[in-house]
């Protein structure tokens, strides 16, 4: 008897559309398994990863890569293609444990080809190479970003860490010269023709995962229990369901319904709300949503209505993110070192001061404007994108900690952790990434506290973002009854908030 078979492996591109994985593996005529692996150290905060980062201390910070809101929205994305794929009578078959060892062990079953996602960080480049080097015959293809490589080169761009853009602006410049955006056009689904391989149903420790089989929307199971955390949400927090047809739907809705793109631009650094931003952000990391298609839209809008600033500017939003993503791919490892992408190999991390990051995990700094932040992103797993730069600003420069921590940080908890997104805007605010300014180990002070580099004045941002303080009610309800002007005076070191915290690191008065 032939055993023969093939292996879809997919990591963040969890839908069909636009997904090259589905006509490969129908052009390979043999059987498939299609498979989702969750590495041990993702859950396990004591588990080592095989690859080596710079200063690999981060490995050892009590962080893990999925948090409960995280893994919430992981799931829901599962148990949405699992119900596609089993449509075709496909099984989505969910393994736990180490990628190089489990191929390993699927080429003495019969493997013969491998069908997944290029690289876009130096941990999948290991796994890649590992496995190509253990005689796995491995195919890989591009569906994360807008453009190829081959069309990025057409336009001048050169792939390499000497040549390309040190900036986004000399990016997009050529990008929107040489590249006409309005042909990119998502593939549509693809249905599987090829028969179901069934990798015995079982996980690397032998533990048997129960008999979907006979389910006609089979569960997806978990290999933890995350019930120790606290999930509580304000009734007011928007919410997001995972999975390739709430990314679809959100896109629609977005779109059409909630005319998004005749107002983006206006109200997309609000900190809180139903629709002030896309909410696209979770479904492209997940690859729920290709970039693709979310331009298809946004170029169909103004065909059919007219475009304008809002739909331009949310098309820039995925202009900076193919920037990050191809920076990733040609820099790599140099965005993990603390000096990132900066030529200052000397700087080397200094300790980590327990009290100022015993008070970041807690959410207790004191600043009720990152203590809120905080809280929004423990326990929902998204904060909005002006957030996240005072969140960054206030780490790096006023607590004065391994910015690489608060990107692992962010990497633990944000349903829509993107590598590339992430580690690119944390050495970009740390003046270490793309566009560097100076180190801020080599800045010199202000009085007002600002470093050279993306320093953000927080009483400054509370008062532009929040003034009315619906943010920080919404998270933080024991200051209900405060105003504006007492909580940037508490904030500054002026003990006004009599049963809060006082700041571990107070903020400028400006």
């Amino acid at each position: 008897m032939n055993n023969d078979f093939n292996i879809i492996w997919l990591r963040n591109d969890l839908r069909l559309h636009d997904n090259p994985a589905f006509e490969l593996a129908n052009q390979s005529g043999l059987p498939i398994s299609v498979v989702f692996i969750v590495p041990e150290f993702w859950l396990d905060a004591d588990a080592s990863t095989p690859f080596s980062y710079p200063e690999s201390y981060l490995n050892t910070s009590g962080l893990v890569r999925i948090s409960k809101p995280k893994a919430r929205f992981l799931r829901a994305s599962l148990i949405d293609l699992q119900r596609q794929l089993y449509r075709q009578n496909i099984q989505l078959q969910m393994v736990y444990g180490d990628p190089v060892s489990l191929f390993a062990q699927w080429q003495q079953q019969g493997l013969q080809q491998v069908f997944t996602q290029q690289a876009q960080a130096p941990e999948e480049n290991y796994w890649l190479n590992a496995i190509r080097q253990q005689g796995t015959d491995l195919t890989t293809y591009n569906n994360q970003t807008l453009f190829s490589e081959a069309q990025l080169q057409d336009a001048g761009l050169s792939l390499t860490a000497g040549q390309w853009p040190d900036s986004f602006s000399g990016f997009r410049r050529r990008v929107e010269k040489h590249l006409n955006a309005d042909l990119i056009k998502a593939n549509p689904p693809v249905a599987l023709t090829v028969d179901d391989y069934d990798l015995q149903d079982h996980d690397l420790q032998g533990h048997a995962l129960q008999n979907r089989s006979s389910q006609r929307y089979p569960s997806v199971p978990w290999p933890t229990d995350f019930s120790g955390q606290n999930d509580h949400l304000p009734s007011s927090r928007f919410n997001l369901p995972g999975g390739e047809d709430n990314g679809l739907a959100r896109l629609s809705a977005y779109i059409w319904q909630y005319d998004g793109l005749n107002r983006y631009k206006t109200t997309r650094n609000q900190l809180t709300g139903q629709n002030f931003s896309s909410f696209f952000s979770a479904y492209l990391a997940w690859g729920c949503l290709s970039a693709k298609r979310v331009l298809q839209e946004i170029r169909y809008f103004e065909h059919e209505l007219q475009a304008n600033e809002h739909s331009q500017w949310l098309y820039f939003e995925l202009l900076w993110r193919e920037y990050f993503h191809w920076s990733m791919r040609i820099h790599g490892r140099e965005y993990f070192r603390y000096s990132g992408l900066a030529q200052h190999n000397h700087f080397q991390p200094a300790p980590i001061n327990p009290q100022h990051w015993q008070a970041w995990n807690n959410a207790t700094t004191g600043v009720p404007m990152i203590d809120a932040g905080l809280k929004e992103l423990i326990h929902s797993g998204y904060c909005s994108n002006r957030m996240r730069q005072n969140l960054a600003s206030y780490f790096i420069h006023e607590l004065q900690l391994d910015w690489r921590l608060g990107a692992q940080f962010f990497e633990q908890h944000l349903i829509d952790f993107d590598v590339a997104i992430n580690w690119g805007n944390w050495a970009y605010l740390a003046g270490v990434g793309n566009d560097p300014q100076h180190h801020p180990d080599s800045a010199q002070k202000t009085p007002g506290g600002q470093a050279q580099g993306r320093w953000f004045s927080m009483n400054k941002q509370l008062q532009q973002y929040d003034p009315q303080l619906h943010h920080i009610h919404q998270w933080l309800p024991e200051l209900s009854g405060q105003d504006l002007a007492q909580v940037q005076a508490h904030s500054c070191g002026q003990q006004t908030l009599a049963h809060y915290p006082a700041p571990v690191m107070p903020v400028a008065i400006s």
